[in-house]
């Protein structure tokens, strides 16, 4: 409190023990630090860390742990572009997945905090999923999505994303998919 005189009982006001002990208690628990740490490490998302971005997952809903694929597969019910293998590269796909789960570092976690927000306000034009997809993958190289002019659309990678950005893509929910219309990958790295 910045002026502990103006809260004393004026009664009380001349008691140097009185108002010694409440100063002491005053500077031993002054709030103003926990407040700025509070700031930094809860609200404020571009600063926010640990817990402080688990409760920002929570109001936009989306979690921090995800289900990545450990294994490609070869085979024909599971394939995509992004984990498809042709012959002697990758094992028969055996009806189980092989996954694990993943717990996201904070940086990535506040990369899908603000894709999720995004996504939660995009009205679904190509506009709005393009700033999702420039926010998430932000100096990896480009990536867009295109429009393939038959009810149908294509996200479209210009570098070969990591197993937990194939996960992002594929398994967190946090790329719009507006209603009606197909959603495919592409991944045209070097190109």
């Amino acid at each position: 409190m910045d002026n502990i005189q103006q809260t004393i009982l004026s009664q009380y006001a001349n008691s140097p023990a009185l108002c010694g002990i409440i100063d002491a208690w005053n500077q031993a628990l002054d709030p103003a630090t926990l407040i700025d740490q509070w700031y930094d490490l809860v609200w404020n998302v571009k600063t926010a860390q640990g817990y402080g971005l688990d409760v920002w997952g929570r109001i936009v809903g989306v979690s921090r742990v995800l289900s990545i694929e450990s294994v490609d597969y070869l085979g024909w019910r599971e394939a995509n572009d992004l984990t498809e293998e042709g012959f002697n590269q990758a094992p028969w796909y055996s009806g189980a997945d092989a996954t694990s789960n993943d717990r996201l570092s904070d940086d990535g976690y506040r990369q899908l905090i603000y894709a999720k927000a995004l996504a939660n306000i995009s009205d679904g034009s190509v506009l709005s999923i393009n700033t999702i997809l420039t926010t998430l993958f932000s100096g990896q190289g480009d990536a867009y999505i295109k429009d393939n002019g038959d009810m149908t659309m294509t996200y479209v990678f210009r570098f070969v994303p990591t197993d937990v950005q194939v996960s992002i893509i594929q398994n967190s929910g946090v790329l719009p998919r507006p209603a009606g219309v197909g959603v495919s990958y592409s991944i045209e790295a070097g190109s």
